[in-house]
């Protein structure tokens, strides 16, 4: 089961992978995820399947902006999944289109995010649905 002390632990992993240079990811990934997890993300429906995937998913979106996973609004768990809802904060590093919508280098926006977790037996995640949606409303004023 993860707890929801051990899930902001692992936020704050997350965070600080982010934060610096891209090569925290793949200690991070081996910390919590296991080997052929599969990550998939919300609306594209893409699915990164595996460290190396992932990795390299988690690296092209530093490559464009700085991620902050917030505290999150709720948090459920059981002993095989956790569903949770949290702001996620960008500061992009480039002029990009994200989810839609354009944003020039400097600027910052917020996605609220979903996320449903399925566990392993060894308490890692093995599926990951991550659903970010962008809003006017969700946006930090």
């Amino acid at each position: 089961m993860m707890t929801e002390e051990r899930y902001n632990q692992y936020k704050s992993d997350f965070n600080a992978a982010c934060a610096g240079d891209d090569n925290g990811f793949s200690d991070f990934y081996d910390k919590y995820y296991e080997p052929g997890a599969v990550f998939e993300y919300i609306p594209n429906a893409t699915k990164n399947v595996g460290k190396e995937v992932v990795v390299s998913f988690w690296q092209h979106v530093h490559g464009l902006m700085h991620e902050e996973i917030k505290p999150h609004r709720s948090f459920l768990s059981s002993d095989t999944s956790v569903a949770t809802e949290a702001p996620i904060d960008f500061l992009c590093k480039k002029d990009m289109e994200w989810v839609g919508v354009k944003h020039k280098a400097g600027s910052s926006f917020r996605l609220l995010m979903s996320a449903f977790y399925d566990l392993s037996e060894n308490g890692k995640f093995k599926y990951v649905r991550v659903y970010s949606i962008y809003h006017p409303d969700y946006q930090v004023r």
